[in-house]
């Protein structure tokens, strides 16, 4: 019986130690096969120059694409493209595992961790403002009143009015002139002191008070300053106008319509911050509808905005103000996906041999 009960405790002994040391081995031989399967990865993305260039409907070149073809080759994977037709059906494919990964300039976020994997981040981004060109730039109205010409124009208004009342007090009546009376001699008087400050002299008899003459000499002093200051401001103004734009940042687009594609980072940037949005499908949808005046303004990843203005739109659309809101890139896996590790090691690779950097001058230059 002895026996019996040790030989029992030895076989119930050795199964919990089998059970204990199998259980690992049996899950990182499952992520193994997962891993190596065999069949094509599907691969989803959409069109997004330069990160993702677009033929008759499927992905040809860009960025992310190249980049993708060549971790591919180094983990030894074959694939093949799946084209989403927006954005959030790309990363829809991904959480509901109807493709392996996603490739494009997809932003790694907290929210977007909650159901995807990323990869390391491949590129460092931001948000810019797209908008049409002549919408870059501020209006005539603007450019005067930030001169401060018009300040300098009230001013020089109520210092005329001292001019005018003194030399009214002085004069009134001891030339034929300046007439007595209030108001009708100091309206005169203002006319004289307008004309000296934007013709520099006037054509009548000199005044005749010592007073008035000294007053007369400083007037004509004032009004010369006063013109090559004005002049100034404005010439400045109109230069400075040429070279600048009314839209310098995100807070400039409160009062104005701003298009964002949906499900993306710039939607969510948007309604964070209060602006007056409309949503699109895609991209492209947005783009077209900047360029036909429906919306005042667009929302981009950066290189995506710079690229469409400075190769795609020939001039029409223009990026304004700075980089912000950035963020990373990344390749876009699904959640627990077994290819996160095989695909960081091959980017590292990538990195250090420097292949990334031949991939992102191709598209980016220097």
């Amino acid at each position: 019986m002895q026996l019996f009960r040790t030989g029992l405790g030895l076989a119930l002994g050795l199964c919990l130690a089998l059970a204990f040391f199998a259980q690992p081995q049996t899950a990182a031989a499952a992520a193994t096969a997962a891993e190596n399967d065999g069949r094509p990865l599907v691969v989803t993305t959409v069109e997004r120059p330069p990160f993702t260039f677009f033929e008759n409907g499927q992905p040809v070149r860009g960025f992310s694409t190249d980049l993708w073809d060549e971790i591919a080759r180094r983990i030894d994977r074959e694939y093949r493209y799946r084209p989403a037709e927006s954005f959030k059906d790309m990363l829809d494919q991904v959480r509901e595992r109807q493709a392996d990964l996603a490739v494009a300039n997809i932003s790694i976020t907290a929210e977007r961790e909650q159901y995807l994997d990323f990869s390391l981040p491949i590129y460092d981004s931001g948000l810019k403002i797209l908008i049409r060109a002549e919408n870059g730039q501020p209006s005539l109205l603007q450019l005067f009143w930030e001169s401060g010409a018009v300040q300098l124009i009230v001013g020089a208004t109520l210092i005329l009015l001292v001019i005018a009342h003194l030399m009214w007090w002085f004069e009134g009546g001891k030339q034929p002139y300046f007439r007595k009376e209030w108001p009708g001699g100091v309206w005169d008087a203002f006319w004289w002191a307008f004309i000296i400050v934007t013709m520099g002299g006037f054509e009548l008899e000199r005044p005749r008070g010592r007073f008035s003459r000294v007053l007369a000499v400083f007037w004509i002093i004032v009004g010369l300053f006063f013109i090559s200051t004005f002049t100034a401001k404005i010439t400045t103004a109109l230069t400075v106008g040429e070279l600048s734009s009314s839209i310098s940042g995100w807070q400039d687009l409160k009062n104005r319509k701003v298009g964002v594609p949906k499900g993306t980072t710039m939607e969510r940037f948007a309604l964070k911050h209060g602006l007056n949005t409309a949503t699109f499908d895609d991209f492209q949808q947005a783009l077209a509808a900047l360029e036909k005046g429906k919306v005042f303004a667009v929302l981009a990843d950066a290189p995506v905005a710079d690229y469409y203005a400075s190769q795609i739109s020939d001039g029409e659309v223009v990026t304004v103000g700075e980089t912000f809101a950035p963020d990373k890139i990344g390749i876009a896996l699904q959640d627990g996906s077994p290819l996160r590790e095989p695909i960081n090691r091959a980017l590292l690779q990538i990195i250090e041999d420097g292949t990334y950097a031949e991939i992102r001058q191709r598209y980016f230059g220097n």
